[in-house]
């Protein structure tokens, strides 16, 4: 369960950045992240970084590569839609599959998802009653990738509710992927999500 965990953890890392000046997040999260939230790279050498994740050259220009960051053991792109702030999350899960193909036409996601989401309590910031909404397919990273949509309360953030997709796929060279958008609920848009998943490759 320890793999699946870090995925929760990284659904709440991306919900502290779009909120992080509202919560005063940066005490909490100091020493817990190999990268600086305030020193961002051009978005050439992020391109350059993320291109060891996923291509993402052909993006629109409404989304901009926010980070790159080796998480809980996982290489890690996140991407920003500048309209809305929604957050598109690329994770190189490597050997560890917290959730595969398989999970999802099993349902097995909905349940590991669910007791992760009620298990894991946070010092400040967290997730509660997470809901699976709907399910279906994606394309993303040249194929099309199982995903299943939910949403879920939060507690010490600048929204009520947030809504977001988590999918699982394995790339062309064999390597587990997972794919992520989120955002307040109020603003996320399932388009968003799809325009920008369509040109990762």
């Amino acid at each position: 369960m320890g793999c699946i965990t870090n995925i929760i953890k990284i659904i709440i890392l991306a919900l502290a950045i779009i909120g992080f000046k509202a919560i005063g997040g940066m005490e909490f999260f100091q020493g817990k992240f190999d990268f600086k939230f305030f020193e961002k790279p051009s978005q050439e050498k992020l391109q350059e970084k993320a291109s060891k994740i996923a291509d993402l050259t052909n993006i629109n220009d409404e989304y901009q590569i926010d980070r790159t960051a080796n998480i809980m053991g996982y290489k890690t792109v996140i991407a920003e839609h500048s309209g809305s702030g929604q957050k598109m999350i690329i994770i190189d899960s490597g050997k560890k599959t917290p959730l595969t193909k398989e999970d999802f036409q099993t349902k097995e996601v909905d349940t590991k998802l669910k007791d992760l989401a009620s298990k894991i309590q946070y010092q400040f910031i967290r997730i509660e009653d997470l809901e699976i909404t709907q399910r279906g397919n994606i394309n993303a990273l040249g194929q099309q990738v199982p995903y299943v949509k939910f949403k879920a309360q939060t507690v010490n953030l600048p929204f009520a509710e947030i809504q977001g997709i988590i999918g699982a796929t394995t790339d062309k060279n064999g390597k587990n992927k997972m794919i992520l958008a989120i955002n307040d609920s109020k603003k996320y848009s399932q388009i968003i999500t799809q325009e920008f998943f369509k040109d990762a490759k």
